[in-house]
């Protein structure tokens, strides 16, 4: 048979070309999109994960607010944080310690953390003080323990793990809880020397003898050389490190990170960890049972200084402040009246995406809060005058009761 030796020509191969060229160019753009969107949404979930985990310290430390507290004024003094801006939330150096301290709308201002490096506040935005033997870093804040008695001994108990037991030398305070008919207070009971905290040991409580109405309990402080408080403390706020390597690039301009500090009881100087990163801002709402029955009847800002709810500004104000928490009798206060307390972040999902456009303004707060959170704007933050336009911004909201705190118990 005769081959057939016909061949393409050249406008077929032209036009088989520029139809391939066209589908690859279609292709190849699809791919870009769909590469971009995941890389955005990679990231958006990147910051979900942190939001989550960060956030979770937060609802931790401000449920145990209180815990190893003392509740009634021994003579006891002690000394807190040693610098601005936290030093203004000390009640040191006599006052029972509040198990939360709140500041409200902060100014610009400078703190300078234990390593040396300074961090200026975000103005405008909330502050948080907790207080308790729990909320510190360290493995020895996590333990407990009682004391236990036969006919001629008092001694600490040992659990059934090790690992939960207190090593010898660790700092404790041993706090007594005395029952009556209507209350209960708890005092520090002081070591043979006069200090506020015990070095651990087998035998450091053999000077103590059993009382029927008394309950004695071992907290966990710390492992340093001389304890600064009877107690732990660690501070949220929102700040930017004047350092600029320790901020990410990606940030809006202006934003900061929300740090967890703890105060060092060897100096009174703040250690900084980073929760997360690229907050805009942090508002507290406190929920308060000011009638006694129970039921939340009072919300607030964090002073105190607006309300909404039966209670009013003065009775609020006077159940935050330090006179208002000196006994475990005394009413209004943090202890027998605070029954939650509302957190609301305020951070960037991502990174700057110059085709999306932000809500102008956003809401911070549930609904009623309006006057309590960003009054100025009507509880809700103008991402247009901050020129964040081109963020993702989410609102994170935290609810805590703390545990710890007669008014939830």
């Amino acid at each position: 048979m005769k081959m057939n030796r016909n061949g393409f020509t050249l406008v077929e191969l032209l036009v088989t070309m520029a139809v391939f060229i066209v589908v690859i160019v279609i292709a190849g753009n699809s791919f870009n999109v769909i590469l971009s969107h995941t890389a955005r949404l990679f990231r958006s979930e990147e910051s979900n994960i942190e939001g989550v985990i960060g956030l979770e310290v937060l609802r931790h430390d401000l449920q145990q607010a209180g815990y190893g507290l003392y509740t009634e004024t021994m003579g006891i003094n002690y000394e807190e944080a040693a610098a601005a801006l936290a030093n203004v939330y000390n009640d040191a150096p006599t006052n029972v310690p509040r198990p939360l301290v709140v500041g409200n709308d902060l100014a610009a201002v400078t703190d300078t953390g234990d390593s040396g490096s300074n961090f200026n506040i975000v103005p405008l935005t909330d502050y948080i003080a907790i207080k308790g033997t729990s909320v510190a870093r360290n493995k020895i804040s996590q333990k407990w323990t009682y004391l236990r008695y036969t006919s001629n001994d008092v001694y600490p108990n040992k659990w059934r793990s090790n690992a939960e037991n207190f090593a010898n030398g660790d700092k404790v305070m041993l706090l007594r809880r005395q029952i009556g008919a209507s209350t209960q207070s708890i005092t520090v009971v002081p070591n043979t020397t006069g200090a506020f905290y015990y070095p651990f040991s087998a035998s450091a409580f053999s000077h103590l003898t059993s009382a029927s109405a008394n309950v004695y309990s071992i907290y966990g402080v710390d492992d340093a050389g001389t304890l600064r408080m009877p107690f732990n403390r660690s501070d949220y706020f929102v700040a930017r490190p004047q350092d600029a390597t320790q901020i990410p690039s990606f940030c809006a301009p202006n934003t900061g990170m929300l740090y967890k500090t703890t105060v060092n009881h060897s100096g009174g100087k703040l250690n900084y960890v980073p929760v997360l990163d690229c907050v805009a801002d942090m508002q507290v709402v406190l929920g308060w049972d000011m009638n006694g029955d129970g039921m939340i009847d009072t919300y607030s800002n964090a002073a105190g200084s607006a309300v909404n709810g039966t209670g009013s500004t003065t009775e609020v104000q006077a159940a935050i402040a330090n006179s208002g928490n000196n006994s475990a009798a005394t009413t209004p206060s943090i202890r027998n009246n605070l029954k939650m307390i509302k957190v609301y972040v305020l951070a960037q999902q991502g990174r700057r995406d110059p085709g999306y456009t932000s809500p102008s303004l956003i809401s911070i707060g549930d609904s009623g809060e309006a006057s309590l959170t960003r009054p100025a704007t009507a509880g809700k933050y103008d991402i247009a005058a901050a020129g964040w336009l081109n963020y993702r911004w989410k609102v994170y909201r935290i609810i805590a009761r703390p545990k710890n705190l007669p008014a939830n118990q």
